[in-house]
């Protein structure tokens, strides 16, 4: 989890070097979805990999929530930097509202697999 909070630190700071050269370029034109674009990896992929690598008592995600969770992860951030190029442009895309809300539910996915992958649904035996 440390590498995985490392990369995520890694891509927050890329999205916010992308939101600086864009904003020097724009002409002072601003959309917040590029002004807080580098907030969606940070919050969504460096906080939960801290917060798994701090806490030895919580279980770690399998493979498959991990990267239903990490598909989401990026799906957003596209969408937001999709969306705000957009709004600067003056322009917009209905599919970028597609992408965002299939990050959502690949988010959500990802997440209840975890939750749901350490519960016994079916009990047997004694």
């Amino acid at each position: 989890m440390k590498i995985t909070a490392a990369v995520y630190a890694i891509i927050s700071l890329f999205c916010g070097v992308v939101f600086i050269v864009y904003d020097r370029f724009s002409h002072d034109v601003r959309s917040p979805y590029m002004t807080f674009l580098f907030a969606i990896p940070l919050v969504f992929g460096v906080v939960p990999a801290v917060i798994l690598a701090v806490k030895s008592d919580i279980r770690r995600p399998g493979r498959a929530a991990f990267n239903i969770y990490n598909a989401g992860v990026a799906a957003l951030t596209v969408s937001s930097l999709l969306r705000g190029i957009f709004e600067i442009a003056g322009t917009g895309s209905p599919y970028q509202r597609y992408l965002g809300v299939f990050g959502i539910v690949l988010l959500a996915s990802g997440t209840a697999m975890h939750i749901l992958s350490g519960r016994t649904i079916i009990r047997t035996g004694c």
